[in-house]
């Protein structure tokens, strides 16, 4: 992979999830499995337009769930987001290189 993000931990425990949980048939499943794979990166693959759409329909509706929040459920979630965004901060300071684990097993027979 030659993505930036896909050295991130988060970024790709997300996108596992994703290519794990979504079929096929799924356009933010075969986006995450064409960024996994190395076919191409995140900003190439959202770039088509299935995935394009698909990404546009799902930011949308979180930044609805988001606004439905309570102040008090939104503070949690900012909390939350903030442990997730330090914890994978942690993860990649001073990474020069990833491991092989990180890009995906190369190396591994």
């Amino acid at each position: 992979m030659t993505d930036e993000i896909t050295r991130q931990p988060l970024a790709r425990a997300v996108l596992a999830t994703l290519a794990k949980t979504r079929g096929g048939d799924d356009p933010l499943g075969s986006l995450a499995r064409t960024v996994l794979s190395g076919e191409a990166t995140l900003q190439t693959a959202a770039q088509f337009s299935w995935h394009g759409r698909a990404l546009d329909d799902a930011f949308t509706a979180s930044l609805a769930q988001r606004d439905a929040l309570t102040p008090a459920e939104r503070a949690e979630w900012e909390r939350q987001a903030q442990q997730l965004r330090d914890a994978g901060a942690a993860l990649t300071v001073g990474m020069d290189t990833p491991s092989a684990d990180i890009r995906g097993g190369e190396g591994r027979q």
